[in-house]
């Protein structure tokens, strides 16, 4: 931890301090950045003020466990204890963030429950949202963990690219091949280039491709044939400790190129269009004002209701990526939820609109880092058509 950098902040913002609260581990924010390991099973309060020294309020049982932490110690007896020195720790500050979403409309922040809210709100603070400050600090990445995820992205192409050959290859020849067999396949193609993934990967064909989180087991997928549309979306990391997410999804169709229907081309279209705006709009703005993930879901998602499909794109544009596939940083969401957080250099994110029909299911997914220069998409090449595979 940057104390130095975190007060910094904390002035910049015009704010008195930042106050991390916790209880058996479930705000995994703060115990990620303070770096608290082993189980944790009585409520603690970490603050950080403005200017001065932090303090730690903890339970004797689990003392031992915030050692590392840096300023004094206070140790509490009982709720009673707990609430008569959170009182005194906060007395006299104005305003402090939390892991705290107004409304609930940021549930990756709100971590805090709602009573410790209404305990901290008795001492006379106002409550903000730490969400750009966990954005700075905990889901920008390093240098280190950018190149693991150019290498990284590198290869999830390249697998991308063997997957397809081999479905081709397989109905081709008469071969019979599942949506199971292809997610095997990658799992193998993860395993010789020494790469993770913290779930199997998703190959669905036709219907199964119009669900979004579709999973093809060994009991339940289907096989591809010719005439198929065919969706994949993998991902991987290294297993070291800078090991960053690549994520990306493809489609191809099991034909060829005069055999893909229309509709499939048409919408396909869209929803590349839709990627796009949302790039573009980032690197336009990046540099004269802040742009927040809900803004960039916004120019991806007008595209889309444009073209008169806005009802079948069901889900956020894209979610933060950092060493889980689901990062702490900011999502490209103004649906799910109302993701407020600044894009700032370090973030790397996914950028995927989709359509979803009952019959059949089309998405698109790119990776995006922000730089000092603006949005880089960093799992290049674009897909700009469906992949004929005859």
């Amino acid at each position: 931890m940057n104390l130095n950098a975190v007060q910094q902040y904390l002035i910049d913002h015009n704010l008195d301090g930042w106050l991390m609260a916790d209880f058996h581990g479930r705000n995994e924010i703060a115990v990620r950045f303070l770096g608290i390991d082993g189980m944790l099973t009585r409520r603690a309060f970490y603050f950080i003020p403005a200017e001065g020294e932090p303090t730690a309020l903890i339970n004797p049982v689990e003392a031992t466990k915030f050692d590392q932490l840096v300023g004094r110690k206070i140790r509490y007896r009982g709720y009673a204890g707990l609430e008569t020195e959170l009182s005194k720790l906060l007395s006299g500050q104005k305003k402090i963030a939390m892991e705290y979403s107004a409304k609930g409309r940021l549930p990756y922040i709100g971590l805090v429950e709602a009573g410790t809210i209404e305990l901290v709100r008795e001492s006379g603070v106002e409550i903000v949202s730490s969400a750009d400050m966990v954005a700075a600090f905990q889901a920008r990445l390093s240098p280190d963990q950018i190149e693991s995820h150019r290498r990284a992205a590198k290869l999830v192409v390249e697998t991308k690219v063997e997957a397809f050959a081999r479905i081709a290859d397989a109905v081709a020849s008469g071969e019979r091949i599942t949506e199971y067999d292809v997610s095997e396949f990658i799992l193998e193609r993860f395993k010789a280039k020494g790469m993770i993934t913290d779930h199997p990967p998703n190959c669905s064909v036709d219907k199964n491709a119009g669900d979004g989180h579709y999973q093809p087991t060994e009991g339940s997928c289907v096989p591809i044939v010719k005439g198929s549309l065919v969706l994949i979306d993998l991902w991987a990391r290294f297993p070291d400790d800078n090991g960053t997410y690549a994520d990306i999804t493809w489609i191809a169709f099991a034909g060829t190129r005069d055999e893909i229907p229309a509709e499939y081309v048409e919408k396909f279209e869209v929803i590349t269009k839709a990627r796009d705006a949302a790039v573009s709009f980032i690197n336009d703005n990046l540099s004269r004002q802040p742009v927040h993930g809900c803004d960039a879901d916004d120019a991806c998602r007008e595209v889309i209701e444009q073209a008169g499909y806005g009802e079948l794109f069901t889900h956020r544009t894209g979610h933060s990526i950092g060493i889980d596939v689901h990062g702490v940083g900011p999502n490209i969401d103004n649906m799910e939820t109302e993701d407020n957080r600044i894009l700032q250099p370090g973030h790397l994110f996914s950028i995927e609109p989709g359509v979803y029909t009952d019959t059949f299911g089309l998405r698109t997914e790119i990776d995006c880092l922000i730089t000092e220069k603006g949005a880089e998409v960093t799992t290049l090449p674009l897909q700009s058509e469906i992949i004929a595979l005859f």
